[in-house]
């Protein structure tokens, strides 16, 4: 009889499954992490007003699809590695056919880390929305002499704020694309050494 759970043939074969879904739903979270960069990382300083404009309306509507194929990938990559169920945990070193690569388990981190700055992301991108409408309503205002210079001020602000988001967007998936380099390095591993059928 089976004394470990982790050893049945159901066991197995969830874990077979999450483990291509979670493979599955990696390599579709790098791509659609590529499609959400700019395509002129490289010439960024000759980037004009109007492509950064259009480049950041494009982030804004396709992030939301991103951070959502994240969190199922990871979904998957912890239902495979068992997360929290220390208990049915078998180690490569132990069990080279279903036991958990320390790269598994450091994959779920690094995509945690990935749909924090997500979500860090979208939230700003919400308040942008928010002080972008706020900004169109004091057009209206500018009528009044009284508050004219106040508004005007405000709005430089603005206006200034929303050109270094943009910046500061840029130089973060910048980053995250570094942090890919070290993800699919972990992913390649995990391949090269689960060969489930």
């Amino acid at each position: 009889m089976i004394s470990s759970l982790h050893h049945c043939d159901y066991t197995q074969k969830n874990r077979a499954f999450n483990c291509r879904m979670r493979n599955r739903y990696y390599e579709e979270v790098y791509y659609a992490f590529r499609a959400l960069c700019p395509n002129d990382f490289a010439d960024d300083q000759d980037a004009t007003p109007e492509k950064n404009n259009a480049w950041y309306q494009h982030l804004s509507k396709d992030i939301k699809r991103y951070e959502r194929l994240l969190m199922t990938c990871l979904e998957y990559a912890q239902a495979a590695i068992f997360y929290g169920k220390a208990e049915y945990t078998s180690l490569y070193s132990k069990d080279k056919r279903w036991g958990i690569l320390q790269e598994e388990i450091f994959l779920v981190h690094f995509l945690q880390e990935l749909l924090s700055t997500t979500r860090y992301v979208i939230a700003r991108i919400d308040t942008d929305k928010v002080l972008q409408q706020w900004s169109g309503e004091m057009q209206g205002m500018k009528s009044s002499p009284v508050v004219y210079g106040f508004v005007s001020d405000i709005q430089g602000k603005l206006n200034t704020m929303n050109a270094g988001t943009i910046d500061e967007f840029k130089e973060l998936l910048k980053h995250v694309l570094d942090r890919f380099q070290i993800g699919n390095t972990l992913f390649g591993t995990v391949q090269d050494l689960q060969n489930f059928y």
